[in-house]
């Protein structure tokens, strides 16, 4: 770069630096829209999470029952057809 190039960016960001650390906090109103879709999101992910944890730990006693019933059924029943062969 050059002298007068690396003058300009200086420049530049003398500008942008004096104009974020002089600016002021925005006052601005947002209404109630904001605060209830932040509920929902907030509720919703209170739920999954809810969920998870519930799946987790009640997973071994899923498995225990499973256990105490005597397993997955290993023998599928025949299928019956429904259909009279000729």
């Amino acid at each position: 770069m050059s002298d007068r190039n690396l003058r300009t960016v200086g420049k530049v960001l003398l500008a942008l630096l004096l104009l974020l650390f002089g600016a002021n906090s925005a006052m601005a109103y947002v209404g109630p829209g904001a605060d209830l879709a932040f509920i929902s999101y907030a509720m919703t992910l209170l739920a999954w999470i809810f969920a998870a944890f519930s799946a987790v730990l009640l997973w071994p006693l899923y498995a225990l029952l499973r256990r105490i019933r005597g397993g997955k059924n290993k023998s599928a029943p025949k299928e019956t057809s429904h259909f009279r062969e000729e």
